[in-house]
């Protein structure tokens, strides 16, 4: 996936920054309330079902040989989804204006080309998971959803996305590896805008 990297690379300084969010710190330190947590993960129901419909439209558009790797996505998706239903959060609560536009990026993403596509759903969740993995609090409130996020079966679609979109990247047209390059851009700040969200949310329910 060296390819994959190399595009990260050249947004590291505001990708490290995302990993650097105040909230993040706050999280990794347990100075986060479980309340807060949970009004986050009712603004990311919204989101994954979001990621789901995205993720739907993208699989038809796909080589065969890639079409596996993105229905396990879907399946994991709605696994996800029913998970976090049985949390104690409403998941039919307004979105969040953060959320909105992240929302409004996908329906955007989905008249983009496969390629394009494949590569930013490859930058959407390896951005998700870096934040995560640089926050991992580990006091008991939070070890669920530490665990939930980071499971081996995670890991390996992660790895296997990364194989396909790495496959894809091979295959663009300089112009769709400039307009790449500008989505990864715009994910670095919707996913900044996520972490404000929550920062607020943090201080509004202690």
């Amino acid at each position: 996936m060296k390819n994959l990297l190399a595009l990260r690379d050249a947004h590291w300084d505001a990708w490290k920054q995302l990993l650097k969010h105040p909230f993040l710190n706050k999280l990794a330190s347990g100075e986060v309330s479980e309340r807060s947590t949970y009004a986050w993960m009712e603004q990311n129901f919204r989101f994954v079902e979001g990621l789901l419909d995205f993720q739907a439209r993208l699989l038809p558009q796909a080589p065969r040989q890639h079409r596996l790797v993105l229905a396990h996505g879907l399946v994991g998706i709605v696994e996800d989804l029913d998970w976090m239903e049985i949390q104690p959060i409403n998941p039919n609560a307004p979105a969040h204006p953060a959320r909105e536009r992240y929302l409004a990026f996908l329906r955007m993403l989905s008249q983009e080309s496969y390629v394009i596509g494949v590569v930013s759903l490859w930058a959407i969740n390896r951005a998700f998971h870096d934040a995560w993995a640089a926050a991992a609090p580990q006091e008991p409130t939070f070890r669920d959803l530490v665990d939930h996020w980071m499971t081996p079966e995670f890991q390996a679609y992660m790895h296997d996305l990364g194989e396909i979109a790495e496959e894809a990247w091979l295959r663009a047209s300089d112009d769709e590896r400039e307009r790449i390059h500008a989505l990864v851009e715009e994910i670095i700040r919707l996913e900044w805008g996520v972490w404000d969200m929550t920062q607020y949310f943090s201080s509004q329910y202690r």
